[in-house]
């Protein structure tokens, strides 16, 4: 199962989130036409075209309810966010032993940002679930962080912190493979390992317009 969130939190970028999940949905379904596609939601946002499935739980703050809708469901799990677009299937990662798999931040065509990338090593954009359990720690945990960490960051900074913890079996996975933020239109070079991901994450406002612009890939 692939499941994201997607909540309308209204403002100028509100209708480029929704056609990025959309997008998003498509190529997962034009990839792997037998994995359901689910939206993990508040009570009142509209369902993302394409999905399998929406399942809704009442508003609390963004991080909260995203890590409370992870901890609720059992089985193999990818959750994504909204900005990714898939160019292979990606079943076969369940096949390997782990709880949780995460993808690195070792992207070659960028710079680690100092600190963040130790704190951080993690982009928890694209993680393989098998552990209901993990979330359910993470979920308890953020509970107790400032409301501003609760809608933004605090989630992604625990997930961190728990996997390196040493408790949960995490297999951490190639960024370059399963969570590649593409290059810029200015960059001239072309870019092989860009061509051979599996999983592009267009994560910045830059990139997201420039996934609704290349809409082809996901059709």
């Amino acid at each position: 199962m692939i499941g994201f969130i997607h909540v309308d939190l209204g403002g100028a970028e509100a209708e480029l989130d929704y056609e990025c999940a959309s997008l998003m949905v498509r190529s997962a379904r034009k990839l792997m036409p037998r994995i359901p596609v689910v939206q993990f939601t508040d009570m009142a946002t509209k369902r993302v075209k394409h999905v399998s499935d929406v399942r809704r739980k009442p508003s609390e703050p963004m991080g909260l309810l995203r890590m409370r809708h992870c901890a609720g469901v059992d089985g193999h799990w990818l959750f994504v966010d909204t900005d990714v677009v898939f160019q292979q299937p990606v079943e076969q990662v369940f096949k390997r032993t782990f709880e949780i798999g995460v993808t690195s931040r070792n992207w070659s065509h960028m710079k680690d940002a100092t600190g963040f990338s130790d704190r951080m090593p993690f982009n928890t954009g694209v993680v393989f679930s098998k552990c209901p359990r993990f979330w359910g720690e993470v979920y308890t945990r953020l509970r107790s962080l400032d409301p501003d960490l609760q809608h933004f960051m605090g989630e992604q900074r625990l997930i961190n912190e728990v996997a390196l913890e040493g408790r949960y079996h995490v297999k951490t996975f190639s960024g370059e493979a399963y969570n590649f933020p593409p290059l810029m239109p200015d960059t001239m070079s072309p870019n092989k390992i860009q061509n051979r991901a599996s999983i592009l994450h267009y994560k910045g406002l830059e990139r997201k317009q420039m996934m609704v612009g290349r809409v082809e890939q996901c059709a």
